[in-house]
């Protein structure tokens, strides 16, 4: 097997609606329900009109400055695919423009996430279509290779699997195993059942005597906090 030049063709495929059950949920609350440790770092931000995405990723480990692979990704993916790219965090040449744009769109692949940059912009702001980058610029890439399709790759400071659920908004992207998505929708509805009743608290100008407020005071005096009245 030669490694830097693997193609695995096959991946691990959720059930859509699974999948979908996602698309309600801010990543920010999927992110609290996972401990905070599966968020990609704040550099990798949407780009153009469209920003929330969501789906199972297929990633690429690519050359710096170099989209063959991602291509190859382009061909292979299906409907609903996010296509997940390490590409070194280059910020010196985009990887994927408005050609490789359309070609998604056409197949309905669910959208980009690049490690790197990216350029045409202008059509992000136009179509609906969410791709995800670390930064914008003109300099185009080159067609040469070495790279990888379907392996485990790092993507702002996350590693992420073939085949894991992708969900991206505008307070960023969250990378979420499949094999716990169950597990992860319960706590989410949970989570947001609690934050809606904190939030009929706050509306009725009750936060201060409410359990919540209460138990930031137990805290911080069972650390060792003085309240100091003077």
């Amino acid at each position: 097997m030669s490694v830097g030049k693997r193609i695995y063709t096959n991946r691990e495929n959720m059930n859509p609606t699974l999948v979908d059950r996602f698309r309600e949920y801010p990543s920010a609350n999927v992110s609290d329900c996972m401990e905070r440790l599966y968020s990609m770092n704040a550099y990798i931000k949407p780009f153009g009109k469209q920003k929330r995405l969501l789906g199972q990723a297929l990633t690429v480990k690519a050359s710096i400055a170099d989209n063959m692979l991602f291509h190859q990704a382009l061909l292979m993916a299906q409907p609903g695919d996010v296509i997940v790219v390490e590409a070194g965090r280059d910020m010196n040449h985009s990887i994927c423009g408005d050609i490789m744009y359309s070609i998604a769109k056409s197949k309905n692949i669910a959208g980009f996430v690049v490690d790197g940059c990216i350029r045409d912009v202008d059509y992000l702001q136009k179509e609906d279509f969410p791709v995800f980058a670390a930064g914008v610029t003109g300099r185009g890439p080159y067609k040469n290779g070495p790279g990888e399709v379907n392996v485990d790759i790092s993507c702002g400071g996350q590693v992420v699997h073939p085949g894991d659920i992708i969900l991206g908004d505008e307070d960023g992207i969250v990378v979420i195993p499949p094999q716990e998505a169950e597990g992860i929708l319960a706590k989410v509805e949970t989570l947001l059942n609690n934050e809606n009743q904190s939030m009929e608290i706050i509306q009725s100008g009750n936060w201060e005597e409410s359990a919540l407020a209460k138990n930031i005071e137990k805290h911080l005096e069972e650390n060792g906090y003085k309240f100091i009245h003077e």
